[in-house]
């Protein structure tokens, strides 16, 4: 790293190793000895620094992490992570997503989905002093949010100033620290292979979250710089040997959200009603649209990304609902703040618990309204609804100064936003898209009168009743058209009520709903930003030691070993799945029914005895780390003492996904597909054998 980063942390002294933690590079240091006991062959001063071997080689890309695996650019990451790529280029006359994609040379590489970019991370740095000084005992919260976000606008700015690179301030330790992350971005991005989806998503749903696991989820890009592979300082090199158990092994990657500093109040709204209404919406959405593309094909293509995405979440959603009950994660909770308020007895900090329960108070007596509003402004409930919400919000801010606009459409996210829009082209279908907004429009009219959006029911009423509504919506408007959109994404507020375009005119008439409700929100955010520091110092005070913030998308590292677990009394999962468990899931039947290239290489001796194990006597597929991991780590290379890529990681286990709010060691784990079973693939299945040299991995099978 070129800046070093002052921790709060350092103060600290630091406890035993334990699997758990998310923890920053810059921590990584503190945690040498313990990390030299568990094995680790690397200095761990390596993995502090960002543009070194191996974490110059860790990228992150939208929703996932990647790793260059070659010097000519080259991107590994999981099936799943590239699947809006591969579902962007398929059609009903060239459908990659059942016959799988594989480019023999460079100019047959297929530009990935629109937006697709590489973000590799360069620095962090501390900029704390510049994001909370200033602010007084008389400092309202409003004034406290208006402040936090121009400042850390000005951050970013000022950041991104010499072009090239994309910056963020990320908050962690529920505030008391902010850092700035500089990232070099990369915007050509192609896809240069992924295996068919009945290897690449074996078992579906069905096994989805599930051990035992056989799923090749891996897929290739390629990144470019000026029309011409880009050339990384570094990239991770495949290890020339499989894992085994008790291994040390550790994961670098870019986890999205993790809750487990959420106070007891904060987690029942979490069980009582986030997961419970997000479950319902999800069940609901899933059922419309699988029941739009039954008999069609090219529908199912168009809402296979789209359903994918939904049906991941609906299972974590499930298993960590399930969760709260069986792991008591709020009684663990009320728990633990009781021990924190018996030993803060005499200190003012004590009351930080019921400060924030009277501020989440206010915020949620709306939550019914605004989760629905949620689900129809953000494209979820409908695709082209969200769009022409884009639209017209980018309209209502364009006039502001850029640092007064939404962050969302600010000017450099304005080419996000046109691409998002190129994206959205290949996910449009008119049935289903209109069976699920009038699911929610349903929905809405089921609001109690305190919670009504006034501009819902007055379309509603104006049109004479919700499937008037939708005739008028659909039977008069151009944002089903890419190049209408293209326009309408560049003209201004009157020009855009000219065109008297139903769709995009009731999406205008919600904008009022929003602004009221962000008004809202910054009174509540500016609070959370006085109260959750000193949450933080509160639990500090009592518990001591030193601490990994929640996963918040940046950068960090996780270590842990090979190892099974116990599901039920009576029950022992080892943690490595084989070949000969594909074969034995095999149905012929969809989720379980592998390509016939698949099956004949998987019975032919001479195409899998070059890649047995001699301890499993066959061929790797799946294994199992008790590293901690959440949504955005999918992709993550897992790697071994000598920081070689042995593994991606692409799931945890049902048993554990409310890990987001509670680590448990006997059961979270993390599942990764072996690099030795995507080799095989590779090698006797899809024949990508000049891939394979360029990972500097000779083809066994070829001839």
């Amino acid at each position: 790293m070129r800046k070093t980063v002052v921790l709060l942390l350092a103060l600290f002294t630091v406890r035993a190793f334990a699997d758990e933690g998310m923890w920053m590079p810059q921590q990584i240091p503190q945690l040498a000895a313990q990390l030299k006991r568990e094995g680790l062959q690397l200095d761990p001063n390596q993995l502090a620094d960002l543009t070194g071997d191996p974490m110059g080689a860790v990228v992150q890309i939208p929703g996932c992490t990647a790793s260059f695996v070659s010097a000519d650019g080259l991107i590994v990451t999981n099936h799943h992570c590239a699947f809006a790529s591969v579902q962007h280029n398929s059609s009903p006359e060239h459908d990659y997503l059942e016959t799988g994609f594989l480019a023999h040379t460079r100019e047959a590489e297929l530009p990935a989905a629109p937006g697709t970019k590489v973000w590799v991370t360069t620095n962090i740095e501390d900029v704390t002093p510049r994001m909370t000084t200033g602010f007084t005992a008389k400092t309202t919260d409003a004034e406290r949010a208006k402040t936090l976000d121009r400042r850390e606008k000005t951050l970013v700015a000022e950041c991104e100033k010499p072009g090239s690179v994309r910056c963020r301030v990320a908050s962690v330790f529920e505030g008391a620290q902010y850092l700035r992350l500089t990232q070099a971005e990369i915007t050509d991005v192609r896809l240069v292979y992924a295996p068919s989806q009945r290897i690449g998503d074996y078992g579906g749903e069905v096994d989805n979250f599930e051990w035992p696991r056989h799923t090749g989820d891996f897929s290739f890009f390629r990144a470019y710089a000026g029309g011409k592979p880009y050339h990384p300082n570094h990239w991770l090199k495949l290890a020339t040997s499989g894992v085994h158990d008790g291994d040390l092994v550790f994961v670098a990657g870019y986890p999205g959200r993790t809750f487990r500093y959420k106070t007891a109040d904060e987690v029942r709204n979490y069980q009582e009603f986030v997961y419970p209404t997000n479950i319902r919406y999800l069940t609901s959405v899933i059922r419309l649209l699988e029941d739009a593309g039954k008999d069609d094909r090219d529908v199912q293509i168009k809402n296979a990304s789209r359903l994918r995405t939904l049906e991941n979440s609906l299972k974590n959603y499930t298993s960590t609902n399930e969760g709260f009950v069986k792991d008591r994660i709020l009684e663990k909770r009320l728990a633990q703040e009781k021990k924190l308020r018996a030993a803060l007895q005499n200190d003012p900090s004590a009351s930080v618990f019921d400060d924030i329960a009277r501020v989440n108070e206010t915020h949620l007596r709306t939550r019914e309204r605004d989760t629905i509003l949620d689900w129809l402004t953000s494209g979820r409930a409908s695709v082209i609804l969200g769009q022409a919400y884009a639209i017209a919000r980018l309209a209502a801010e364009r006039p502001k100064n850029d640092v007064d606009r939404a962050a969302r459409y600010q000017e450099r996210n304005w080419a996000s936003l046109r691409q998002g829009s190129e994206r959205a082209q290949r996910t449009m279908d008119l049935r289903s898209d209109r069976d699920v907004l009038r699911y929610f429009l349903g929905e809405a009219a089921k609001l109690p009168q305190s919670q009504r959006i006034a501009a819902v029911d007055s379309a509603v009423a104006k049109a004479g009743g919700i499937e008037p509504l939708l005739d008028r919506l659909y039977g008069n408007t151009g944002m089903r058209i890419a190049a209408e959109r293209a326009t309408m994404l560049t003209q201004s507020t009157a020009q855009l009520a000219a065109r008297h375009d139903a769709m995009l005119d009731f999406a205008t008439s919600l904008l009022p709903e929003i602004d009221a409700t962000e008004a809202e929100d910054v009174n509540w955010t500016g609070a959370m930003a006085r109260l959750r520091p000193a949450l933080f110092a509160a639990m500090q005070k009592v518990n001591g030691g030193m601490l990994y913030p929640d996963a918040n998308s940046t950068l960090r590292i996780t270590f842990g070993h090979i190892q099974g677990y116990s599901p039920k009394d009576a029950a022992l999962y080892t943690p490595q799945t084989r070949l000969a468990g594909v074969l034995a899931k095999e149905t012929g039947k969809e989720p379980f029914n592998s390509p016939s290239a698949f099956l004949a290489a998987a019975n032919d001796p001479a195409k899998t005895q070059p890649y047995v194990d001699a301890q499993l006597k066959d061929v790797p597929v799946n294994f199992l780390s008790t590293v901690d991991t959440t949504g955005g780590n999918s992709g993550s290379p897992t790697l071994n003492a000598r920081g070689e890529l042995v593994g991606l990681l692409f799931d945890g286990n049902y048993e554990s996904i409310d890990a987001d709010f509670l680590y448990s060691p006997p059961i979270t784990r993390s599942i990764s597909v072996d690099t030795q079973y995507m080799l095989w693939i590779m090698d006797a299945v899809d024949g990508a054998h000049e891939l394979m040299r360029e990972l500097g991995v000779e083809p066994k099978t070829a001839r």
